[in-house]
């Protein structure tokens, strides 16, 4: 029991000790470049609400940390279709994560009645962002074989928004895919993957690299999917926050004082993901 108190005081201190980093950079980014890490018709922040978002990302970061291990669970379960023909909704997870990171969304989801919900992992996230990608090419087409229908819709966490997009712009991906929600994704690319080693997807994240560049050319949101971004003024892996507004998306929505874990748990980001898998086409 000591040995157990211990470990789980070392995983509180550390992932707190993270946040605390995190949101310095996320502070200093605010002060530093203003234009960009604030977002257009935002309200001053108030102290009492960044204390309380401070505390549930460090919550948040936490619970996702422990539940990492249950991937080998998780992963183990063979890919079914309760309703045949259903489109499935599939999560896609960041950087660095598995497909644990999305245990709870996945449990809300079925519970409010989406059948065919799948959670993956692509690995290792080191390696090139083309090749994890493919991965998530793989994934898709698994999984529409496994439950019969025509197009998935995608959830997608973090970098999983990126690796989407280029999927379905260079990857064959196309016309598989009806909806693309993204939460926290930095489709600009982010400064803070500039604090982590200059290898693979991390280099391919930073704010406007060559990958990054490539992805907003032309097309942005490509292979006649819907897009939908759900973002936070708390993000404090997506700095600046503006990158996570993605242009051409169907929309943009603004969940305040959230940070990145955090989106994974919030009932607000819920609320608005379900919407989105809900929302009618809109008329031209």
């Amino acid at each position: 029991m000591g040995l157990i108190l211990f470990l789980l005081a070392l995983l509180v201190l550390t992932t707190v000790s993270i946040t605390l980093v995190f949101y310095l950079c996320w502070y200093y980014d605010r002060r530093s470049f203003p234009e960009q890490s604030v977002l257009p018709g935002e309200q001053p922040l108030r102290l009492l609400a960044v204390l309380l978002g401070v505390a549930k990302e460090a919550a948040a970061l936490t619970l996702l940390v422990a539940s990492y291990p249950l991937r080998l669970i998780h992963d183990t379960a063979p890919a079914r279709s309760r309703h045949h023909g259903e489109p499935p909704v599939i999560l896609v997870h960041g950087y660095g994560g598995n497909s644990a990171n999305f245990l709870f969304m996945q449990w809300r989801l079925k519970w409010r009645g989406w059948s065919n919900v799948y959670s993956v992992s692509y690995t290792p996230p080191h390696i090139n962002a083309r090749k994890l990608s493919q991965q998530v090419v793989d994934h898709v087409e698994r999984i529409l074989a496994a439950t019969g229908a025509e197009k998935a819709h995608l959830i997608c966490h973090s970098m999983g928004g990126p690796l989407t997009r280029y999927a379905l712009k260079n990857l064959g991906l196309a016309g598989k895919v009806d909806r693309v929600i993204t939460l926290g994704s930095p489709h600009y690319g982010s400064r803070v993957a500039g604090l982590f080693p200059p290898l693979g997807a991390a280099a391919q994240l930073r704010y406007q690299s060559p990958f990054i560049r490539e992805l907003a050319s032309e097309e942005t949101c490509p292979g006649g999917a819907r897009y939908f971004s759900v973002f936070s003024n708390m993000d404090n892996f997506v700095l600046p926050v503006s990158t996570a507004v993605l242009q051409g998306a169907e929309e943009n929505i603004h969940v305040p004082y959230l940070g990145h874990c955090a989106l994974l748990y919030s009932t607000r980001v819920m609320d608005q993901v379900e919407r989105c898998l809900l929302a009618p086409i809109k008329d031209s």
